[in-house]
């Protein structure tokens, strides 16, 4: 015991004693710290790694600790993940470098709204390890290489919320974020194809009229679902090189695209106000491509190639200078590709309001969303119960029609929806907004239907049941989403309405007493049916 109290106090003596050993004003070292009681400085080396931090800890460490431990050799693991470390962190760093240049740091949609401002709806913390994964997988990719836009789709169905992923939001968000990307070669900024800049020069299609009346202002009726395709067919006419490089047929197809622009009022009012603008903007749009690869191909190599392009007013080929490199070419992707044989041949020599047939759209429905699981009826049960304890408000207590409807090319998939106006003039502004020829199911016809009491909230518990079948669609005619249309057959879902028709009939709500014009309750005894939602689906499905 005395040798260790000697040993203690001569280290602390030696600390405090010398002149280096500690700075002015600092006390003297308490003898009576806790200290390993090595005698030698190899003990001390040795000494574990407690007593380490607590020489650290006490300012003891540069006196006592005058050769480091030794280190066992690093293993082939350690120097494995040293070498994957800078790898791995130069793939974060490049990954939240683009991250920031997509404009997604805050983690909201962002997609452009109707008032031109960016949407800010949160993106779920679900999606934002996938959304990493996703732009990670993108840093090497440039402006020219085929998978971007493809893979810039895969990213905005992940970023963007389910009011904007897709139509223009979509589309426009996608080419923004394409010039974030570098050309390959050179950090300049990539300049859009001759099809990008024309469609940027016709501009967005519009479901509404764009007849300026004398105030200024813009017409607020609308062109029509047919219009709105018939707009978008001739824009993808237009930006076809066989088109924008024959001035005649693209002075047609402009007539054709204006003409269509304009609701039933306004399409024979005066002259064209748009063609001219537009064709001279195509004009320079060609002319500063054909220039820009007449010295950016001569300065490479010698050549000739002869190119489609062809003056305005002109019907003279050029004859530019190339090199034998298609690689050049390709990048640059400004020469016209060789006129080619038409699926069909263009008159403008009549009305342009009769270019396009008047024909229904048949086509297949753009599904964006639908649900996986048909045949699970069951999980619709909580959203049934929840919708039926909903007191009924102001709008929900009015009376209407429950209506059915299917459209052409689209078997399997049927429409639900109320109106408390008549089922001809509802099923007449769908044909015209959406282009659509409407098969009516239910009711018959306007003649046998019948006013069913609270129509609204009958809709939503038909909605509720039918969730699990619910598909979500884009309609290429109205430019809006459709999210009352289920993959169902005709039998099922007349089931369905005829079931909540008659349940609603048997008045499940109750009006307050105290005061009227409020909302309306469920009763009582339907509150305790419902307790076993299981048990009521099965009785109101059988009566």
């Amino acid at each position: 015991m005395s040798s260790s109290k000697d040993t203690q106090e001569e280290i602390s003596n030696s600390l405090n004693s010398h002149p280096k050993s500690r700075k002015a004003n600092t006390p003297p070292i308490d003898p009576c710290l806790p200290i390993w009681p090595p005698q030698t400085k190899q003990d001390i080396s040795k000494a574990p790694r407690e007593f380490e931090d607590e020489l650290h800890s006490s300012g003891m460490a540069s006196a006592l600790i005058l050769t480091p431990p030794t280190s066992p050799p690093p293993s082939d693991a350690d120097l494995m993940s040293k070498q994957e470390k800078p790898a791995e962190n130069k793939t974060k760093v490049a990954a939240l470098s683009l991250k920031a240049k997509l404009g997604l740091d805050a983690w909201k949609c962002g997609a452009l709204t109707k008032k031109n401002t960016p949407c800010t709806r949160p993106i779920g913390e679900g999606k934002q390890d996938r959304i990493i994964s996703q732009i990670e997988s993108m840093i090497s990719l440039t402006w020219f290489c085929p998978e971007l836009e493809s893979e810039l789709d895969k990213l905005v169905m992940l970023v963007h919320c389910h009011l904007h992923d897709c139509g223009n939001p979509k589309d426009s968000r996608i080419e923004t974020w394409i010039t974030a990307f570098p050309d390959g070669n050179s950090d300049s900024k990539p300049v859009p194809s001759i099809e990008k800049q024309i469609r940027k020069v016709l501009g967005c299609v519009s479901t509404q009229c764009i007849w300026t009346m004398p105030n200024h202002n813009r017409c607020k009726l609308g062109i029509g679902g047919r219009k709105v395709q018939n707009c978008t067919k001739t824009i993808d006419e237009i930006v076809k090189p066989e088109v924008y490089l024959d001035n005649a047929d693209l002075g047609g197809f402009l007539k054709v695209l204006e003409t269509n622009m304009y609701c039933h009022l306004h399409v024979k009012r005066g002259p064209f106000q748009y063609v001219a603008v537009w064709k001279l903007n195509i004009f320079e749009i060609r002319e500063k491509a054909a220039s820009k690869v007449v010295q950016s191909i001569e300065s490479n190599a010698p050549g000739c190639l002869e190119s489609q392009t062809r003056a305005p007013g002109t019907q003279e080929t050029r004859k530019i200078s190339v090199s034998n490199n298609s690689n050049l070419a390709l990048r640059n992707q400004e020469l016209p590709i060789p006129r080619r044989s038409r699926s069909f041949s263009p008159r403008f020599d009549q009305d342009p309001v009769a270019f396009w047939p008047e024909t229904y759209d048949t086509s297949a429905f753009d599904i964006i969303a639908r649900g996986d699981n048909l045949a699970d009826y069951a999980s619709s049960y909580e959203l049934i119960r929840s919708e039926m304890a909903k007191s009924l408000g102001k709008n929900d207590q009015g009376d209407g029609f429950v209506y059915l409807y299917e459209v052409k090319g689209n078997s399997g998939f049927v429409k639900l929806g109320y109106t408390g106006r008549s089922l001809e003039a509802r099923h007449g502004e769908w044909e015209f907004d959406c282009d659509r020829a409407v098969k009516v199911l239910y009711p018959d016809s306007s003649v046998s239907a019948i006013v069913v009491p609270n129509a609204r909230r009958v809709e939503a518990l038909c909605h509720a049941e039918l969730d699990h079948r619910k598909i979500r669609i884009y309609c290429k005619g109205c430019l809006k989403q459709h999210i009352e249309w289920f993959e169902i057959t005709p039998e099922q879902a007349v089931a369905v309405v005829r079931k909540w028709s008659k349940w609603i009939n048997t008045s499940p709500y109750q009006s307050p007493r105290l005061r009227s014009g409020g909302n309306w309750t469920l009763k009582e005894e339907e509150r305790q049916k419902i307790g076993n939602i299981d048990r009521f689906m099965k009785e109101i499905s059988l009566e």
